[in-house]
This record gives structure tokens, C-alpha cells and sequence, in this order.
């Protein structure tokens, strides 16, 4: 049988191009041909992921005389990835994406290109968030919105990008649909009609069959062009956008029990998590200073699951995946292989590079919520409090060893500011990492957690029993005990300091109420001081 013509015996067509687009309605700016766009650049290079509402033939990135052709990253032709390169460091450029026949889809865009390394850039500002995810319309059969419909979500985005952020990053958790709540969910016949009542309109996964070519692809561009696609759609063109992955990234929740281990994650997981980024979000950059041969990293030095960001020699950010080569080695596991770990010592140490350096794991520092896949042993306990007495199934021993080490790095800083900002508990806060374990810090650690966009009612303390906590072996100053809101962070970084914003929102504030969100937490990190 002819490949195309299985493909559409498949199916593939029905969830993404028959249904309307959100991203349509949510953003004029295209006329509805381009459903998505999301860029990210470097000093050198653009890279753009781009999805259309149709199948295109040939399309390509227009930069003033110059014409980069598309590459096709789907089946069909709706999903497009384009690369820019060489171009100018810190330089705006005027971008229009076309047709096979020239004409554009739209108007054209301004997108502007990093400063160089070697360049002191005097400020930059930064967007973090976190866990923007989830289905839209995701209502319980009680009534509870389980996430934040895909409307909400992009009103606090807007409000975000109207402070102007050179940078944003979505930390973990792009999409939420666990494959393994199923099977520990058979037993209960509600928690089973619940699930087909928020995910069943998605279909199921066939792990039988290839992601790309059979029925598994329009399964996956269903749920992704309503959680990512529809989510961002075309407002952050001006902005670039890094997405990093997580555990739900990879279509499962972290768990280790006698009856199912989620990670490191099995192949079919696996190549869920690589196919949803190569479709939507931009992979990273390559950087001269992160070796091409790290854990998933091409020949060619783009990087999947470690990367890194420069601006100039004033930031830069390194952002690692804690779940695609997690292992299960007892005091030798990891959350972040070896190799990778060796980099980023390097980059912590290497304190003439830039001014500023931040690290960005998809799994916090310095809070727990007593579920598997954290750094720290704590447990849900019979008296409803964590703690150690009765162990945690299938933990291990070297992860912790490897958070220390992370920690001492940041820590050996003589003048940087140690800090590092993760997502994933669902919550929004600071503290300082003065002791963890044996190690006490003279120099304390600064710990932020993002913020969550679109979590609804599934905030940990309903579905775990408990909220962020500080583990029992570490003493955490809590600048803001981690609040169960929606949110996200601003970072204004200048030469010697860092001015943080943090934001935060529930829904009985009142929609109106994003519009003019002001920051609950302000405050400024030196350079040199603690």
C-alpha cells in the first residue's frame, strides 16, 4: 500500500486538520495558515518551529535576500523546521515565512539574534515559568477545572510578554497526558471514567507501531496541537522560547513502585518525548562551549536534552533534563549523566566566561513532595508528614550524592551568584540552601521555583497528600514558603545583580485580575555577597 494513502487509512488526518485551531482564534497575526511558531536563536543562527493549519509543500524562511528552505519533521507536511544561518551577533532582523510560490503567510516579524560571547551586554531580562500543560476544557465530572483552560493560560502569557522579556523558558511539563495512569488507575472504575472524560479525546497509543507513519502520529499531534500549538500559537515570535522536558514530557508520570517503573523511560517514551520536540519546540542551539558529544546531542552540536544559553558575557543559563538518562544504579544512579555532569561543573567553575550563571534542572532544589523521582529520600509517612523512617520504594542513593556535588559546584562560586531555578511542584517560592547533608554553605545557594501556568485543581498537596516541603536533611531559609498559585518569574540581570519578580495568580482572584498582575515577592541578588 502506498505510504500516504496508509497513512490517511490511519486516521492521521482527523484529530489536527478537520478540527478547528485555537490557535486561530487566539492570534490574528497569521490568518490562521500558520498554527504555531516558536523561535530561538543564538549569536549566529535562527531556528524556528513552525506547524500550519494545512499540509504545505516547500515552504521557507525569508531574511532579507536571503532564503532558507524548510525541513519537513512530519508525515504530512503540516510541521516545518527552519534554520537561519550565519548571521550577524545582536542584530534585529526582519523575518516572513513563504509558500512554495513565494507569497507569504503572513506579515513579517522582527526577531533579534544575541549578542555576541565575547560582548559585555549591560542588562537582559528573563521569563521562567513552569508545568504549562494540560488538556483545554480539562473538567471533572465534580465540576473542578484539573488545568487551567488554554484561554486562561495564554491571558497570563500576555501578561508576562508585557514586560518585554528577552528570553523565556518553560521549565518541564509541556504536555500531560501519563500513559501509566491507566494501569494504575484499572482498578477504580470513577478515576477510570475521569480519565476518559478529560484524555479520551485524544485516542490511545499503539506501541506496536512507529510515532511517525501509522495511527500513533495523529494521536500525538491531536493532544500537541492542543496543549502546545494552541497554547503558544504565534505570540512569542519576537521572543524567544526554550521548552524544556520533564517526566509528563516523556507521557508519564515519575513512579516507582513494585508494580511499574516509569524511568529511565522505555523506548516507546522515549521516542514520544524526542518526537513532540522536534515537531514543536526548538531543540538548543549548538554553543561552543558544550561538547557535541554529550547525551542527546547530533554531530552537529543541536542538543535535545542538555543545553545552554549565552547573552553575551553577562548570562549564562544551563538547563538539564533530569529524567531522559536517569539511572537506576544505586549509590552510582544519576539524574543527569556523568558526562553531562562533568560539563556543567566545568561551566559552573569557569567564572571569567560571563558575569552571571544560572542553573535550570527539570527537578527542584531544596523542596520535596515525597513522590519518586526527586533528588531526596523523603516520604509520605502513617503520621501525614514526610520523613525517612519507613523508606521510599526503589529511591536511590546516588541521586542525592549527585545533588550534593550540583550543589558544591554552585557553591565554590567566588563571586557569581549561586542560583538555580526549577518547576515541577506546581508551586511558586525562593529560599536559600544554607546546609544539605553533611555539606554547609558558606556561600548559600539561592533556589526559585518558576511558578506554574496551567495547573487547574491538581495541585500536589490534593493528589499527594502533601505540598513543597523542605527535606529533612537540609536547611532551606524560605525567602517565600512555595504557594500553591499560578505564576511565573521575572529576572532583570545587569552587571552585578539580579533583580527577581515573582507573580502569582488562583482563580478566584477574577480573570481581570491577570491583567494587571503585580509581583508578591520582590528582591535583589548581589554579585560577591550573600
Amino acid at each position: 500500500m502506498d505510504r500516504r494513502k496508509f497513512i490517511r487509512n490511519s486516521s492521521l488526518l482527523t484529530s489536527s486538520m478537520l478540527m478547528p485551531s485555537i490557535a486561530q482564534a487566539a492570534d490574528n497575526w497569521s490568518g490562521g495558515a500558520i498554527q504555531h511558531l516558536i523561535p530561538l536563536c543564538n549569536q549566529d543562527s535562527i531556528l524556528l518551529k513552525v506547524s500550519f493549519s494545512e499540509p504545505q509543500n516547500s515552504p521557507s524562511l525569508e531574511i532579507g535576500q536571503r532564503v532558507f528552505p524548510g525541513r519537513q519533521a512530519d508525515t504530512l507536511g503540516r510541521f516545518w523546521t527552519f534554520v537561519a544561518s550565519p548571521l550577524e551577533s545582536n542584530q534585529q532582523y526582519e523575518l516572513s515565512l513563504q509558500n512554495s510560490s513565494g507569497q507569504p503567510f503572513a506579515d513579517s516579524w522582527q526577531l533579534k539574534t544575541t549578542p555576541a560571547n565575547d560582548e559585555p551586554a549591560q542588562t537582559m531580562r528573563l521569563l521562567i515559568f513552569s508545568c504549562a500543560g494540560g488538556p483545554d476544557n480539562a473538567v471533572s465530572s465534580s465540576g473542578a477545572w484539573r488545568y487551567l483552560p488554554v484561554t486562561t493560560r495564554q491571558r497570563i502569557f500576555q501578561r508576562a510578554l508585557s514586560f518585554s522579556p528577552d528570553l523565556a523558558i518553560g521549565v518541564g511539563d509541556q504536555v500531560y497526558w501519563d500513559q501509566n495512569v491507566a494501569r494504575r488507575w484499572s482498578r477504580s472504575e470513577q478515576a477510570l471514567r475521569e480519565r476518559e472524560l478529560i484524555w479520551g479525546k485524544y485516542g490511545s497509543f499503539d506501541e506496536d507501531l512507529p510515532v511517525f507513519g501509522s495511527a500513533n502520529e495523529a494521536t500525538l499531534t491531536g493532544c500537541l496541537d492542543e496543549q502546545i500549538a494552541s497554547l503558544y500559537s504565534t505570540n512569542f515570535r519576537s521572543v524567544p522560547l526554550i521548552l524544556t522536558q520533564d517526566d509528563h514530557d516523556y507521557f508519564e508520570n515519575d513512579e516507582g513502585t513494585d508494580d511499574i517503573m516509569t524511568f529511565p523511560p522505555r523506548n516507546f517514551t522515549s521516542r514520544l518525548g524526542r518526537a513532540s520536540q522536534s515537531l514543536y519546540y526548538p531543540e538548543f542551539l549548538p554553543d561552543q562551549n558544550r561538547p557535541v558529544h554529550l547525551a542527546g546531542s547530533a554531530a552537529n552540536g543541536v542538543s535535545e536534552n542538555y543545553g545552554s544559553y549565552r547573552w553575551g558575557s553577562l548570562l549564562e543559563i544551563l538547563m538539564y533534563d533530569c529524567r531522559r538518562f536517569i539511572s537506576i544504579a544505586g549509590p552510582n544512579a544519576v539524574f543527569v549523566e556523568e558526562g553531562a555532569e562533568r560539563w556543567m561543573a566545568g561551566r559552573t567553575a569557569d567564572e571569567d566566561s560571563t558575569r552571571h550563571l544560572i542553573h535550570l534542572p527539570s527537578t527542584p532544589f531544596g523542596w520535596t513532595a515525597g513522590k519518586w523521582g526527586e533528588w531526596y529520600p523523603d516520604y509520605l509517612q502513617p503520621n501525614g508528614q514526610l520523613g525517612i523512617e519507613n523508606p521510599k520504594p526503589y529511591w536511590q542513593s546516588g541521586w542525592f550524592s549527585q545533588h550534593q556535588r550540583i550543589l558544591s559546584s554552585l557553591a565554590d562560586q567566588d563571586q557569581r551568584i549561586p542560583l538555580i531555578i526549577s518547576g515541577d511542584l506546581h508551586a511558586i517560592g525562593s529560599g536559600l540552601i544554607n546546609r544539605s547533608g553533611e555539606l554547609n554553605f558558606e556561600n548559600p545557594i539561592h533556589t526559585l521555583l518558576a511558578g506554574p501556568v496551567g495547573t487547574g485543581t491538581g495541585w500536589p498537596s490534593s493528589a499527594r497528600g502533601i505540598g513543597s516541603t523542605v527535606p529533612i536533611d537540609m536547611e532551606v531559609e524560605e525567602r517565600v514558603h512555595p504557594m500553591e498559585k499560578n505564576g511565573f518569574s521575572i529576572l532583570d540581570i545587569d552587571s552585578d545583580s539580579i533583580q527577581v519578580q515573582q507573580f502569582a495568580w488562583l482563580p478566584e482572584d477574577g480573570l481581570d485580575a491577570i491583567d494587571s498582575l503585580q509581583p508578591f515577592s520582590s528582591f535583589r541578588l548581589n554579585r560577591g555577597t550573600i
